[in-house]
């Protein structure tokens, strides 16, 4: 299909599953028949740039939030409905249900701290704008961003900077590790990346990211840690990482030598914040979330059914309630 085709199917298909425009309307735009748009429409769904999933499980989905909510000490959750053989769909609707509902807790005034990565980007293309004005939004920790890797992070704050209406917004300048104590904190003198890590440290709502010390890992991908790194990372038992924090079973730090070459807002801070905010996908992820949970790092969590069933698995074998 030539890229102009797939467009027009694209534009089409956004009017009217996403804007909500009728065929008449959508026909009108493009100075098309109607008829013609409805084939348009259904060409979208043959050819796979419309999918549609039917969430049969409502009650089911219900009864797994209020599993969740009970086992942990959360401020509130959603668990968006997934297919199983389809992981860029599972993103897709769990980050237009997390833009949803965890825009629910963004208040005037708010100093709204970001992490990286495609689901929070994700997140972030489909948030809602909102009818006020956020304080600041600052981004948590430094970024991964190079020729081989995207880690999304300017996206983010570009995108929540304008939906939040925000005052100020701030990236920060700097990589996500140095090689070593001694240059992070040379940078931590600088003027520029100090008052990032301040704003940052003082921000009240936090939309966090959870990663595993793996080789499918940005940090690993873009260079920052290694084999030699993963292999420490295993032995201290490392089950994610929050914010590039890499933590233990129990939300601890388990490496200081990479923790404190590590440019960003620490987990210590992240406990402090009012609430920290959680869009998650991905099943392989259930251990590190629940670890967090457990630890009291996600007040309000965003996440698809599937990992959902995992996390609650954990939670159940571990005596229910944490």
């Amino acid at each position: 299909m030539a890229s102009s085709d797939r467009k027009l199917l694209c534009d089409i298909a956004k009017l009217y599953y996403e804007d909500g425009r009728t065929q008449a309307e959508i026909a009108e735009r493009f100075g098309l028949s109607r008829p013609i748009v409805s084939r348009k429409l259904a060409e979208a769904r043959e050819k796979g740039v419309v999918k549609i999933f039917i969430d049969s499980y409502e009650d089911e989905m219900t009864e797994l939030e209020r599993s969740i909510f009970s086992a942990f000490d959360l401020k509130g959750v959603r668990v968006a409905s997934v297919p199983e053989d389809d992981s860029a769909l599972a993103v897709q609707i769990t980050a237009r249900l997390g833009a949803q509902y965890l825009s629910q807790f963004i208040e005037p005034d708010d100093r709204v701290g970001v992490g990286w990565g495609w689901t929070l980007y994700e997140m972030s293309t489909f948030f809602p704008h909102l009818p006020f004005s956020a304080s600041v939004v600052c981004q948590l920790t430094g970024s991964v961003d190079n020729a081989m890797t995207r880690g999304y992070a300017n996206e983010i704050v570009g995108n929540l900077s304008k939906k939040l209406n925000a005052q100020k917004a701030y990236t920060f300048p700097c990589p996500v590790m140095v090689d070593n104590a001694i240059i992070s904190d040379t940078l931590r003198h600088d003027l520029k990346v100090r008052s990032v890590l301040e704003c940052g440290s003082q921000c009240n709502k936090l939309f966090i990211n959870i990663a595993l010390p793996d080789n499918d890992s940005c940090l690993f991908q873009a260079g920052y840690i290694g084999e030699k790194e993963l292999s420490e990372l295993a032995s201290r038992k490392a089950v994610g990482s929050i914010c590039c924090r890499f933590f233990d079973e129990n939300g601890r730090v388990c490496d200081e030598e990479i923790d404190s070459r590590t440019m960003g807002i620490s987990i210590e801070e992240i406990k402090k914040a009012e609430c920290i905010l959680a869009c998650i996908t991905g099943c392989m992820k259930a251990k590190a979330v629940y670890s967090a949970l457990k630890a009291g790092l996600i007040d309000v969590l965003v996440i698809d059914s599937i990992t959902a069933s995992a996390v609650l698995k954990l939670a159940e074998a571990n005596g229910g309630r944490c």
